[in-house]
């Protein structure tokens, strides 16, 4: 029976390379291929683990925005991902480039940056009924579950975990 089953895969594979016609084994092998030469390419390499958010199809990304692999809640304890409480201080949502804290929002307009993981931004805030500015640095570690952001002055460090 095996034998027969084997025949009959032979039989169809000659068949296909005779008629002109690519095999779906040649067309695995090609489309391989092609993924290989655009992973190897300087552009689409990205860190092991970290996510990669495609681009909306039609729209460009404005120059001066956060990355995409940015965006998404963000909190300091885990108490502050439970959508039920009241009191999530520690959650910071990130949405193109506003960034959303409990009584506060940041528009950020990026400055620099080695990386779409890494990115020196001037945060503009609004909250509790006043307006301040800070540059700070925004790093995504731990393959993308961790959110540091460092101000600059004072120095002062934020760590957020992915909710």
């Amino acid at each position: 029976m095996i034998r027969h089953l084997l025949t009959g895969l032979l039989a169809a594979a000659t068949l296909t390379a005779c008629s002109g016609k690519t095999s779906t084994t040649d067309k695995d092998a090609q489309a391989e291929a092609a993924m290989a030469k655009v992973e190897a390419s300087p552009d689409t390499r990205v860190a092991k683990g970290l996510p990669v958010v495609a681009a909306k199809p039609g729209k460009a990304p404005a120059a001066a925005a956060l990355p995409p692999a940015f965006e998404g809640h963000w909190g300091m304890r885990p108490a502050d991902c439970d959508i039920s409480r009241a009191d999530t201080k520690g959650l910071l949502i990130v949405k193109g480039n506003t960034l959303t804290f409990y009584e506060a929002t940041a528009t950020a307009t990026v400055v620099g940056g080695p990386s779409r993981y890494k990115v020196v931004a001037d945060l503009a805030y609004k909250g509790e009924g006043r307006e301040w500015r800070t540059r700070e640095t925004l790093e995504l570690t731990a393959a993308g579950t961790v959110l540091q952001r460092t101000g600059q002055s004072p120095v002062k460090t934020y760590r957020y975990e992915r909710c």
